[in-house]
């Protein structure tokens, strides 16, 4: 489905965690290529490991196990300047089809809106992108795919994205985290959803009345889903950017690994 990925690399004990799950999200998203992204942030200090030289030769050694292990064909791109934007640009370069990277706040506070790379890339990004947690636990069901929304009309690529991933043999859960104040457009969004699940006979449903960050959070720290599936608009509006929206909480909080479709 999510056949080219970018897979950020930082050569951390974290992100070596987190990418204990990577062959999982491999196999789930049907993943064939790996391009390994690196980039030296020339704004800090330098250290050895930061020469272009010796960035090379390890994206060169990660590459070649990767591909053993993962099945999947690689390649690699180093950038130099600030993460998110380096990356977001080599994503268009090479047409990739989604980015993937590791969270390391765990945090739906303060700490998250400050930054962190993986929140910058949710906000910033207009492709697929997969946030991994370096905390997170295992999934209690393997196979179930959690599609969550709050109804905005956001979310409607991440339903398309969620149909395509139960139909090729998964379990899936949608959770509409409903507003007390939902208006008139709340009877369409239920007949959407029930719709949805009575098209799929591996689907339920669940609709909740709650604010929908800490519903979504709960769903996902209660039923550990293999992958939760959230939807987002086009990059955040910058007189947005202090507040993040429903996604960015969710996934930079989650304790399972999430798939966000702009």
């Amino acid at each position: 489905m999510l056949n080219h990925l970018i897979l950020t690399v930082d050569y951390t004990k974290d992100w070596e965690r987190a990418m204990e799950r990577l062959p999982s999200m491999i196999k789930l998203l049907g993943t064939r290529k790996l391009t390994l992204v690196h980039v030296i942030e020339t704004h800090k200090r330098l250290h050895t490991e930061d020469d272009e030289r010796v960035v090379k030769e390890n994206l060169e050694d990660l590459g070649k196990k990767l591909a053993g292990d993962l099945d999947v064909s690689t390649d690699y791109r180093i950038g130099k300047g600030f993460v998110a934007s380096q990356v977001i640009t080599i994503a268009k370069t090479i047409d990739a089809d989604g980015i993937i990277v590791c969270n390391r706040s765990h945090s739906a506070t303060r700490e998250l809106f400050f930054g962190n790379i993986a929140l910058n890339l949710a906000r910033m990004t207009r492709l697929p992108l997969l946030v991994i947690p370096i905390d997170g636990i295992p999934p209690a069901v393997e196979e179930e795919i959690l599609y969550a929304t709050d109804g905005s009309a956001s979310s409607l690529n991440a339903q398309t994205c969620f149909e395509k991933l139960i139909t090729e043999g998964h379990d899936g859960r949608v959770l509409w985290a409903k507003p007390d104040d939902a208006g008139a457009e709340s009877q369409e969004i239920e007949e959407r959803i029930d719709s949805l699940a009575n098209k799929h006979a591996n689907v339920h449903r669940h609709i909740v009345t709650s604010r929908a960050v800490p519903a979504i959070l709960k769903a996902i720290e209660e039923d550990r889903p293999a992958l939760a599936v959230l939807g987002k608009r086009g990059a955040t509006p910058i007189e947005d950017l202090p507040l993040g929206s429903t996604t960015e909480k969710v996934a930079g909080a989650s304790s399972q690994p999430v798939l966000i479709i702009p």
